[in-house]
């Protein structure tokens, strides 16, 4: 397992541009509504209301999410305030509820090219915007659009760190089993454009197929296997170059893969799991490229 092990989400954080210039840290301060009543976490993704202030945004999962929200602005990276209590200015990771300051301002990263790190979390059987289960994807996805998790209504972030708890994820997997998610074509809020290789996990086993076959006979479970990984199985044969092909089911000794594969008996594998990926905006969700004003 690659150090630093990734144990929880912590929203969307920026790298550099998807062209790949470095990321200069441009960020534009925008008004947040005197006692706004939701917490803004350090990289929640953040919307401007139609007063012209900063608010979580309600691109989700579990709302509407094929449909871009217009007024989507950015990531949110801490804000400023007047503390109604010293009198004193602040700079803070993130923004309390109710906050009695008519002087607060967010800092958002609103480029709509910017590169983002997040972490992957699990669908279970039905679409869901709450998940802070770790999950993993592979080099599979990349170019497929991801769901946005913990979003308005959904999970929130931590008062102690600041810290957002937004995440990404596929669509839920057709044999309804828990994992990282489906591949989607379909208008979502983020395209996968990379993996983060210093976190992957790497895991080990033996199996076999039966000829050519999408199922895999492990000879024993192997422990912390799940959905969205990668076989990699040189010695084999199939129609994937070395044998990539990703596990979409688990069933303790028997894998389902993507693709046909032929795995003599007692193969060394290879299982690789990425729980950090790259992103960036998709489109018309972000509302500089969203034709409809707020």
């Amino acid at each position: 397992m690659a150090y630093p092990i990734v144990s929880a989400p912590y929203g969307f954080k920026p790298l550099n541009r998807l062209d790949g210039l470095p990321y200069a840290g441009a960020t534009r301060k925008i008004p947040i509504e005197y006692a706004y009543a939701q917490n803004l976490f350090y990289g929640d993704v953040v919307q401007i209301s139609s007063g012209g202030t900063v608010i979580r945004s309600a691109m989700s999962a579990a709302s509407s999410p094929g449909t871009a929200v217009a007024g989507t602005i950015g990531i949110f990276l801490g804000c400023s305030y007047t503390s109604p209590t010293t009198s004193q200015k602040l700079f803070a990771q993130y923004y309390p509820a109710s906050l009695a300051a008519n002087d607060a301002e967010a800092i958002v990263v609103d480029d709509p090219r910017a590169l983002f790190k997040a972490v992957v979390t699990v669908q279970g059987t039905s679409l869901a915007n709450s998940s802070t289960t770790i999950g993993y994807l592979n080099p599979y996805y990349v170019g497929s659009n991801l769901y946005m998790v913990g979003g308005a209504g959904g999970v929130s972030g931590s008062t102690t760190t600041g810290n957002s708890a937004q995440s990404v994820s596929g669509a839920v997997i057709t044999s309804g089993t828990s994992g990282a998610g489906d591949r989607v074509t379909s208008a979502l809020p983020w395209r996968m454009v990379g993996v983060v290789p210093e976190t992957a996990v790497t895991l080990t086993g033996i199996g076999s197929t039966s000829g050519s076959s999408t199922t895999v006979t492990l000879t024993t479970p192997v422990t912390g296997l799940v959905p969205g990984m990668q076989l990699i199985c040189p010695t084999g044969t199939g129609t994937l170059v070395g044998q990539y092909a990703t596990v979409i089911n688990v069933s303790t000794t028997t894998l389902t893969l993507d693709a046909a594969v032929t795995l003599a008996a007692s193969s060394a594998l290879t299982f690789v799991g990425f729980p950090e990926v790259l992103v960036t905006w998709n489109g018309s969700f972000h509302s500089y490229n969203n034709t409809t004003g707020v």
